[in-house]
């Protein structure tokens, strides 16, 4: 299955959006729809308030958090990162995540 680009989306959409109050890089488990119906997998998205904006693979998914918690059955277990706390930990790992699950790559010598 190939792989997209959830958590370099929403890491870039968030630290280019840092101003505004509130808004959130989250990293969680969603289940899948269409050709990848009842799969779970890991996927980052961002959250403003009421909202979650998905930027993955080029779109420009807006919709009420609770609607999109309930079309991905996430039941929990997200981590939230401010835009200085993505910043952080892009330094810190070398990648876009996620960052609570995998243990960061090996650092160039």
């Amino acid at each position: 299955m190939k792989r997209g680009d959830c958590y370099e989306a929403a890491a870039h959409f968030v630290i280019g959006n840092a101003r505004c109050p509130g808004i959130r890089l989250v990293h969680g488990e969603v289940t899948g729809q269409g050709k990848i119906a009842g799969i779970r997998y890991g996927h980052a998205w961002v959250e403003l308030g009421d909202a979650v904006i998905d930027p993955s693979n080029g779109r420009k998914i807006c919709m009420r958090k609770a609607d999109y918690y309930e079309l991905g059955k996430i039941t929990g277990g997200v981590v939230r990162y401010s835009p200085g706390e993505a910043r952080h930990m892009l330094v810190e790992t070398l990648h876009y995540g996620p960052w609570s699950e995998s243990p960061p790559p090996r650092r160039p010598a």
